[in-house]
């Protein structure tokens, strides 16, 4: 349900946000994660690899990052989910490798 959901938004959102005057470089990015959100939920259910996915998130907001139009304090929280968006991706690849329980720690809370 939650795929069809998300296959269904991502090419309707785009042009509508365009036409609400918002950033490409945004509107890019959503699209990106809506695709890459689809992309992920498919690929963790088959136990395939999702690193494309990642770095494709990755270069939209490293995109958007460049993006000088935009206001300081988003490109600061854009900053920010560069940094996580790294470090997730980085877990990932090294969780593909091997996976050693022994250090799992619990979730921090927000």
């Amino acid at each position: 349900m939650l795929l069809t959901l998300l296959g269904l938004l991502g090419p309707v959102l785009g042009p509508l946000l365009s036409k609400l005057g918002v950033s490409a470089t945004i509107d890019n990015l959503i699209e990106a994660a809506l695709s890459g959100a689809q992309a992920i939920i498919a690929g963790i259910q088959s136990k395939a690899s999702v690193s494309a996915e990642l770095a494709v998130l990755q270069s939209a907001l490293t995109a958007l990052q460049a993006d000088t139009s935009l206001d300081p304090a988003v490109l600061s929280d854009v900053a920010e989910g560069i940094r996580d968006l790294q470090a997730a991706i980085a877990a990932y690849q090294a969780a593909e490798v091997t996976t050693d329980p022994s250090t799992l720690t619990p979730i921090a809370e927000v």
